[in-house]
């Protein structure tokens, strides 16, 4: 869950300081607090920022070229392909990259930002393109449907046999309300419920090794996977792109 958790952590941190949402050095402590280092740039083909540079100061560039948000778009065969096209040379490192960001001048796509080892960040160019959501929920809304299909999981693994690496998964915790937090929960938005991001990243995690989710037996459970995975990323993706 760790290349996930840090994508999505990198995503809010460069929209609270788009939005001006989080002062600099609140940004900044939130990682060394947890003991992460804040992430650094070292490759830069979309603004021409010279690299390496650090997080605040891409950030305040990309804010002066005009960039609005950023955008966390987690990679899985089973769920809506949302990267823009990249060229030739670049196209698997970017499919292989669990949660690529991509740089958003209100509609436009116009980077991706890919986090590896040691918090370095590279920043490549994409076809400049519009981006047309797959969903428009909230997260409030997200998240809503996401507890639903948690309940109906929870539900169906009492009462029908599933694979047993699914009836041992949390899904009482996934269930539960937010009754702890992160050390890296303030950069989460004021609205989102840590809990169930860290909730639904774990179903993400746990969708790794199942390529079609509709082909899991029996049938019903197999539908359920095919609804919850795409409403697990629905949810993380609302909330690291922090528009209400």
């Amino acid at each position: 869950m760790d290349a996930h958790l840090d994508s999505l952590l990198l995503a809010l941190a460069l929209n609270h300081r788009l939005a001006g949402t989080l002062a600099p050095d609140a940004v900044s402590t939130a990682f060394l607090d947890a003991d992460r280092e804040v992430p650094l740039i070292v490759a830069d083909g979309v603004l021409g920022t010279d690299t390496p540079t650090g997080l605040l100061l891409f950030a305040a560039a990309a804010k002066a070229s005009g960039i609005t948000h950023a955008r966390l778009a987690l990679n899985h065969p089973s769920l809506p392909h949302t990267i823009p096209p990249v060229a030739r040379e670049d196209r698997a490192r970017v499919g292989r990259h669990p949660a690529p960001i991509v740089l958003h001048r209100g509609p436009e796509q116009v980077g991706i930002m890919l986090l590896g080892a040691e918090e370095n960040v590279e920043v490549i160019a994409c076809r400049e393109s519009v981006y047309h959501p797959v969903s428009v929920d909230t997260p409030a809304e997200a998240l809503r449907r996401l507890r639903l299909l948690v309940m109906e999981g929870l539900s169906i693994i009492e009462t029908i046999e599933v694979p047993e690496a699914w009836r041992t998964a949390p899904w009482r915790d996934w269930q539960a309300d937010l009754s702890e937090d992160h050390p890296l929960s303030t950069l989460l938005p004021v609205d989102a419920d840590s809990r169930a991001v860290y909730a639904a990243l774990d179903i993400h995690d746990r969708m790794r090794t199942v390529l079609a989710p509709a082909t899991v037996e029996p049938p019903v459970f197999g539908d359920l996977l095919s609804r919850l995975h795409p409403a697990a990323a629905a949810y993380v993706t609302a909330v690291a792109t922090m528009k209400g």
